[in-house]
C-alpha cells in the first residue's frame, strides 16, 4: 500500500501512509523534519533554492499547510500579503517548520516560548508543557496578534540541535474545532530527521 516517488533532488520523499482508519497521508520529508500531510490538506515546501541558501546559513525547511475546503484562494501562485493574510483570516492554515524570524540559536525553550508570547499581546486560553518527537515542547492556544478576534491560534514551541521550530495551526472561528483534530494528527506525526 506505500507507493514511493522518489524526486531527483534526493530531498523529500512522499509515500501514502495510512495513519488513521480509512485516513490517508503524504509523508513529506525534508532536510530537517519529515511529517505526514492529510490528503484533505494542501502544502507548499518552500522554494528549492532558498532552502539551499536557508541550509547553508543554519536555516532550515518549512511547510505551509491549507485545507483543500480553500484551496480556490491558491489560483494564483503567488499570494500577495494580502491574499496569504485572507486565507489565514477567513479559512484555516498550518506553518511548521524552522523559526527563521528567531535569530539566536541555542537558547533554553523557556525563553523561545517567552520572546513568542512577548511579540505583540495576545489572550492566552491555555498552556501546556509536552513533547514533540522526544523534544521538549510547549503548546500554547492563543487568540491571534493584531487584534484580530475571529481567529483562535495553536502553536508548539521547541529547540531542537540548538534551533528553534515553531508548529502553528490558525483559524477562523467558524473553522477552528473542525480542522484542529486534523492538524493534531499531523502533529504527532511530526520527527526530525537530523
Amino acid at each position: 500500500m506505500n507507493n514511493l516517488i522518489f524526486l531527483a533532488s534526493g530531498i523529500l520523499l512522499l509515500s501514502a501512509v495510512p495513519i488513521f482508519s480509512n485516513v490517508y497521508a503524504i509523508t513529506v520529508n525534508n532536510t530537517d523534519f519529515s511529517v505526514n500531510v492529510l490528503d484533505d490538506w494542501a502544502y507548499k515546501e518552500e522554494n528549492p533554492l532558498v532552502k539551499i541558501f536557508a541550509s547553508a546559513l543554519g536555516g532550515g525547511s518549512s511547510l505551509t499547510l491549507i485545507p483543500v475546503e480553500f484551496s480556490k484562494m491558491l489560483i494564483n501562485t503567488n499570494l500577495s500579503d494580502s491574499e496569504q493574510f485572507r486565507i489565514r483570516n477567513d479559512g484555516a492554515y498550518s506553518l511548521m517548520g524552522l523559526d527563521a524570524s528567531y535569530p539566536y540559536r541555542n537558547v533554553p525553550l523557556e525563553i523561545y516560548t517567552q520572546y513568542n508570547l512577548n511579540q505583540s499581546k495576545v489572550e492566552i486560553f491555555s498552556k501546556e508543557n509536552t513533547t514533540i518527537d522526544g523534544e521538549l515542547a510547549v503548546k500554547i492556544h492563543r487568540s491571534p496578534r493584531h487584534n484580530l478576534t475571529n481567529m483562535e491560534v495553536t502553536e508548539y514551541y521547541l529547540v531542537h540541535e540548538g534551533k528553534p521550530y515553531v508548529i502553528q495551526y490558525g483559524a477562523n472561528l467558524q473553522y477552528y474545532q473542525k480542522y484542529l483534530p486534523q492538524f493534531e494528527q499531523m502533529v504527532r506525526t511530526f520527527k526530525f530527521v537530523k
